[in-house]
């Protein structure tokens, strides 16, 4: 059973070419709002789906017009789910808990600053490699194919990433989860893998996204840019990774570190 929602991946690259897809920006649905502390969600990244449609011929994209992937930092949000329907929202949990005034740090904002994001196709090559670096072990790879991932990585994030690893902010594909596959269920209570996954018939919610703490590219989740003391000194081993059902288009959301 793949754990992926489609074959091919795509790393998110926040630039200076317009686009219709974004990093931050404001919420734009009423109801997006957290069922712990109530603050409005952050939006994270935001999605033309008319342009994935070009891409991916996937019911989620041909269903929205826009694929809004939210999330709460002020509760440290867990399985936190909701399915985008039109102009509205539904939520449907949230398993995080109230961090504190604070957290994740002194005058956290309530939206992160809007950034174009460029699609970039994943190269086979280096989508196979990287699938040995993240599900085996780097060890398996020869010095010439390291070179080659960094190399191919280069223009698929920007330079301040750690040269070492492999962090990059991706959409579809086979995405590198610093704490590994999950078995997540879709929440809904209404869809057909929901009831399957109750009887125990082996349904997932697939893999759809991650995004990393990232101040370079606009999303300061855990880090302020003017706070750096270099600009390699941000924390990406903190993510925020979103599932998929495929059935009824439920988004689950949690954040996962190393």
């Amino acid at each position: 059973m793949s754990y992926y929602f489609a074959e091919q991946g795509y790393a998110l690259v926040a630039e200076d070419t317009p686009s219709s897809h974004y990093f931050g920006g404001d919420t734009y649905h009423e109801e997006a709002k957290c069922p712990i502390c109530g603050v409005p969600l952050l939006l994270l990244a935001d999605f033309d789906c008319t342009e994935l449609r070009k891409l991916e011929n996937k019911k989620l994209f041909c269903e929205l017009s826009r694929l809004p992937l939210y999330y709460c930092w002020k509760c440290c949000a867990e399985e936190f789910s909701y399915q985008v329907r039109g102009g509205s929202i539904k939520v449907f949990q949230n398993k995080g808990k109230p961090q504190g005034c604070d957290f994740p740090y002194e005058r956290f904002p309530d939206r992160f600053q809007r950034r174009w994001v460029t699609l970039k196709p994943i190269p086979y090559e280096t989508a196979k490699l990287l699938a040995v670096a993240q599900e085996i072990d780097t060890h398996w790879l020869t010095q010439e194919d390291r070179l080659a991932i960094q190399t191919s990585l280069q223009s698929l994030r920007h330079a301040h990433f750690s040269n070492s690893c492999i962090n990059r902010h991706q959409i579809g594909g086979l995405l590198n989860l610093l704490q590994g596959h999950q078995y997540i269920v879709c929440p809904n209570p209404d869809c057909a893998h929901h009831k399957l996954a109750q009887r125990h018939c082996g349904t997932r919610m697939k893999e759809l996204a991650t995004l990393h703490n990232d101040p370079h590219s606009g999303l300061p989740m855990c880090d302020r840019l003017e706070d750096l003391s270099k600009p390699s000194d941000f924390n990406e081993f903190i993510q925020v990774i979103y599932w998929v059902c495929e059935e009824c288009l439920t988004i689950t959301t949690s954040n996962r570190c190393d």
